[in-house]
């Protein structure tokens, strides 16, 4: 009788922490859904931080979401990187130097560094 309790356990535990695992797993997934596709800025107007981004020619995004992240204008290079390549014209950022600020999204980043230079008069 107690082989029988003892296997029912096992399995009830089993069954248990694979269940919670599960659930972990949606959660943490569903929380990186809503941060790549919600395009929110890191911070509120009016409480942002601004820093100059410098653009190289033959920069990867990769080396551009980094450099995002490490002067605070973006949380997470990872979830950047992949917000900017779920939009059009991601591959046309410009090589220069950007104003950024971490009260902008993402899209109007990417716009920024996408933008066709205007000439004054």
């Amino acid at each position: 009788m107690t082989k029988g309790m003892m296997g029912f356990f096992i399995k009830f535990l089993a069954a248990t922490l694979l269940l919670l695992f599960l659930l972990y797993l949606f959660i943490t997934c569903r929380d990186l859904g809503y941060r790549i596709f919600a395009d929110r800025a890191k911070d509120a107007p009016g409480h942002g931080v601004e820093a100059m981004i410098r653009v190289s020619r033959n920069e990867s995004l990769k080396e551009i979401a980094k450099d995002l992240e490490e002067k605070e204008i973006v949380d997470d290079a990872f979830v950047f990187r992949v917000q900017i390549r779920c939009m059009d014209d991601y591959d046309k950022i410009r090589p220069g130097k950007y104003k950024m600020s971490s009260e902008m999204t993402p899209s109007r980043i990417l716009q920024t560094m996408t933008a066709e230079e205007t000439e004054g008069p």
